[in-house]
């Protein structure tokens, strides 16, 4: 069985590469054997936000055999201790499908992070209408004050290649709560001079999530504005 290679070449560019379709323009792919049925993606560890589930689990082995997938709540990230070739963040509103695309475009030299964007050409936000409101303003805000170079800052669909996750320390940056969480590690991505790749996703409504803390999230934008003046 053939083996994803997720590598990196250590810093690189602090340029934003957009995605179209399955990889980064203008990079070298490090991927070996993209054919879902070749592919062994063992070193990939999958952290699923949400109760475990039979179904996830075996799409999981069925889309990524040999990945490892850890199930947890995500007011309970700070308990998080995970590692691997690539970590892999997502919950029930993304698809398991769209996965390799993102692991395909993380193989990329130079790429720290991937985000499945909703907000890049050919992405979809399938939540309802308040909801995408509030995701355009809130990405809006991010961008302006923090500085970042993507557009959908607030996905939590996302792949850190496994020398990113480490040099941000990745487990760390994931304790704040969960959206304070993705604009911190997404910070420090960038920070640490990855290229930040995004891919277009489509996702579906997520019944019964909490509304997002945006107090919290508010203290975490003005945090990083202050770190970008200093």
């Amino acid at each position: 069985m053939m083996t994803v290679s997720i590598q990196s070449d250590g810093v690189g560019a602090v340029t934003n590469h957009d995605v179209a379709g399955h990889g980064v323009t203008g990079s070298r792919s490090r991927v070996h054997g993209t054919s879902a049925r070749g592919t062994d993606y063992a070193g990939v560890h999958v952290v699923y936000l949400g109760h475990r589930s039979a179904v996830v689990t075996a799409a999981m082995r069925l889309i990524l055999p040999g990945a490892e997938v850890t199930f947890v709540e995500a007011d309970r990230l700070h308990e998080l201790s995970v590692d691997g070739e690539a970590i892999v963040l997502m919950d029930g509103s993304h698809d398991p499908a769209d996965v390799p695309a993102l692991l395909e475009a993380a193989a990329r030299r130079s790429v720290g992070m991937v985000v499945g964007s909703r907000s890049t050409t050919g992405g979809r936000d399938g939540s309802s209408a308040l909801r995408r409101v509030g995701t355009r303003v809130a990405n809006a805000l991010i961008r302006h004050t923090a500085d970042l170079p993507l557009r959908d800052v607030t996905s939590s669909f996302r792949v850190y290649t496994g020398d990113a996750w480490r040099s941000i320390d990745g487990a760390a940056a994931l304790r704040g709560g969960l959206l304070p969480s993705l604009v911190t590690s997404a910070h420090a991505v960038h920070h640490q001079r990855w290229i930040i790749a995004e891919v277009p996703v489509s996702t579906r409504p997520l019944s019964g999530t909490a509304r997002p803390n945006v107090g919290s999230l508010l203290r975490t934008v003005v945090v990083l504005a202050r770190r970008r003046r200093a």
